[in-house]
């Protein structure tokens, strides 16, 4: 649809209005490109308060050997060196970029992708619940300066990961469908796909360094 342009008196006033089709195939194209990082970033949440409400009927002692995904025996992690530290940030971290990136390369893999957001925000809101659990306000200060930085920067990476490997997943469902026919071959989307794991995996790596850096500026003035 286009604009409309409206005259008023003798003074030919132009009063333009909105170009109705042009800001419909905008919001249009808006959807189509952040639609899905938002869902996740929503699933991200969800999980969150999931896990916040789950964490009153985990053991103690389940969740520290589960310290890897849920970060909750700070004890242990103080006593690490600071290689340790960084290489236990980026595992956890990796684990999530390296099951979206085997789920891309599915054909189903578009249906489990988004539960990886579930289950990152169900961590971070187990985590914090069983800190403040454990610590109450000490704990939430500490959660807040040292592990929700690192947290909120790979849900950003993780959103926008996840996001391209869930389109590629779709491509290659339509592809066994359909064949060549209804969608073309994905090697140009594989080999973006490739490089966006590489930046990701930068990512987690930037992730990592920020955790420890934290870690060592923050974690020891906190009384445990």
């Amino acid at each position: 649809m286009k604009g409309f342009v409206l005259h008023f008196g003798s003074e030919s006033k132009k009063l333009r209005l909105p170009d109705l089709g042009k800001s419909a195939e905008t919001a249009k194209e808006k959807l189509r490109r952040y639609g899905v990082r938002a869902v996740f970033a929503g699933l991200f949440a969800l999980g969150f308060l999931i896990g916040a409400g789950c964490a009153s009927g985990i053991d103690k002692g389940v969740a520290e050997r589960l310290d890897l995904l849920f970060v909750t025996n700070i004890s242990a992690r103080l006593s690490m060196s600071v290689p340790q530290i960084f290489l236990s940030c980026f595992v956890a971290y990796f684990l999530f970029i390296f099951c979206a990136f085997l789920m891309g390369l599915s054909a189903w893999g578009f249906l489990g992708i988004p539960l990886l957001s579930v289950f990152r925000g169900f961590t971070a809101g187990l985590s914090c619940a069983l800190i403040y659990g454990l610590y109450k306000m000490t704990g939430v200060g500490f959660y807040i300066l040292v592990i929700l930085p690192g947290t909120l920067m790979f849900l950003f990476i993780l959103v926008r990961y996840s996001a391209g490997g869930f389109h590629l997943s779709r491509r290659y469902m339509r592809l066994s469908l359909f064949g060549n026919e209804r969608e073309p071959a994905p090697e140009t989307h594989v080999k973006r796909y490739f490089k966006r794991t590489l930046f990701a995996l930068l990512g987690c790596g930037g992730c990592a360094a920020a955790d420890m850096i934290l870690w060592l500026i923050f974690a020891n003035k906190f009384d445990f």
